[in-house]
């Protein structure tokens, strides 16, 4: 069995970002282990891909990897000679390299205060999680014993959220599930008929990549609100005074409060924006049921207000619109069957409750990632069978404390070990953006080491 004094459990942003605060903060030498799939360590989904027209959602001059060194991303596509300014939208696969580049160079800097060792290797289990002492399992055969460990686990492609009794057989060589993983556009012609599921960012990207394809056919988009995510503007406004406080009104007169300073702004995304240093805290107040049902009733509305695209990918999509090109449609997919060597499908219209049908040769899924609940990664599913760790209330993904310590199933923390990103959302709803995330994975980061070096 190796030993070691971290483990960090993933190899996506948040555990890059996890691993640069703790190289950066050690005072003495620490051997950290990270366990994942090599290939695209620090980038994960989202920035190991290859499209330039995937493009971050957020302006470059808020997607620093570090809250102190909020210019480092501007800096270092300066310094690469990238023709992009700070409110500019980045190609995320540049993003990607931004992280490759300071990772390494962090890493180059360590001298002899940690040593850090990549297992191209998944964790399978955990039969161990003491409060100084966790033990792992490994893929390839192996054991790791850590004094501490943090884990990066992000989403896993979501299912068609339809039976798979209704989906045909015959119908599945049409279906790609797995955007990311699939290379279904190689395969298309120009003129096919595309079907979309899901209107988020997701779709916004792989229609761009038909688009710059030259792709010519009708594309189809269902959801079930059949919204889109609404656009930045440049120059953006600034940000106002958060409009809400935490704990001081119920959830409905919050939103009220929300959509009356939004109405009397001269740019709502002012106020949205004017938020974000408090949402957390916001979340954090509201009880369970107000929970349930802002997830039930305002989530869907809250992300295409928060979760913006850059302006000329929005102006792109209008335009594919105007030309009936692109099609956005609500309501519920209710089947997919094959008829004449093509997909069909039948969905419910959110508005008139009439059951539709169309003709596809592509049924393509883009409903984004599963959340990341604890029945979805079989790490955390045989962790949980043994009460090691324990859901959220909202089943959003793992228990954590204020402090992101993993809580077992009986309530107690588990003192040094840690989870970072989308498995925390139960606890601080937004946490799947950079900005959010490089404040968490410094703050765990720096307990992690103070701990270590007392």
């Amino acid at each position: 069995m190796k030993s070691v004094d971290i483990a960090v459990i993933g190899n996506g942003l948040s555990s890059a970002v996890t691993l640069m605060n703790i190289a950066a903060n050690a005072e003495r030498r620490l051997h950290v282990a990270v366990v994942g799939r090599s290939r695209t360590m620090g980038q994960g989904v989202a920035y190991s891909t290859p499209e330039e027209v995937h493009r971050l959602n957020v302006p470059a001059a808020r997607m620093s990897l570090f809250p102190d060194r909020p210019d480092d991303l501007c800096d270092w596509l300066s310094e690469t000679g990238v023709a992009s300014g700070p409110e500019d939208f980045v190609p995320r696969p540049v993003f990607g390299q931004y992280v490759k580049q300071r990772l390494d160079e962090r890493l180059a800097q360590l001298d002899n205060r940690a040593g850090v060792s990549f297992e191209d290797a998944d964790a399978i289990d955990c039969e161990e999680l003491g409060d100084d002492r966790q033990v792992f399992h490994l893929s390839n055969g192996a054991r790791i014993a850590a004094r501490a460990s943090v884990f990066c686990i992000g989403g896993t492609p979501a299912r068609l959220p339809i039976a798979e009794s209704r989906i045909a057989d015959a119908a599945r060589r049409h279906i790609c599930l797995n955007v990311w993983a699939d290379l279904w556009i190689e395969r298309t012609a120009p003129d096919d008929t595309i079907f979309m599921l899901g209107s988020g960012l997701t779709m916004v990207d792989q229609v761009m990549s038909l688009r710059s394809r030259g792709h010519r056919g009708p594309i189809h988009v269902l959801s079930r609100h059949g919204l889109l995510p609404l656009p930045h503007v440049v120059p953006r406004s600034d940000a106002t005074a958060p409009v809400l406080t935490p704990g001081t009104a119920p959830l409905s007169r919050m939103m009220q409060q929300l959509r009356d300073a939004a109405r009397q702004a001269s740019d709502w995304r002012s106020v949205v924006d004017g938020i974000r240093p408090v949402t957390q805290a916001l979340w954090q107040h509201l009880c369970l049921e107000e929970r349930q049902r802002f997830l039930r009733h305002a989530n869907s509305w809250w992300n295409i207000h928060r979760h913006r695209m850059a302006p000329d990918v929005r102006a792109n999509l209008d335009t594919m619109r105007e030309s009936g090109q692109l099609t956005i449609r609500a309501g519920w997919l209710q089947e997919v069957y094959e008829k004449d060597g093509r997909a069909r499908v039948a969905y419910r219209d959110r508005h008139t409750g009439t059951l539709r049908q169309l003709s596809a040769d592509w049924v393509v899924n883009c409903t984004g990632m599963e959340k990341c609940s604890i029945s979805k990664v079989p790490l955390l599913k045989k962790m949980s069978a043994r009460g090691l760790i324990g859901a959220d209330a909202l089943g959003l993904g793992v228990a954590v404390n204020a402090q992101s310590q993993l809580l077992r199933s009986d309530g107690s923390v588990a003192q040094s070990a840690y989870a970072i990103g989308p498995m925390t959302t139960g606890q601080f709803f937004e946490i799947f953006a950079v900005p959010d995330i490089r404040v968490q994975a410094r703050d765990v980061a720096n307990r992690i080491v103070e701990k270590m070096s007392g």
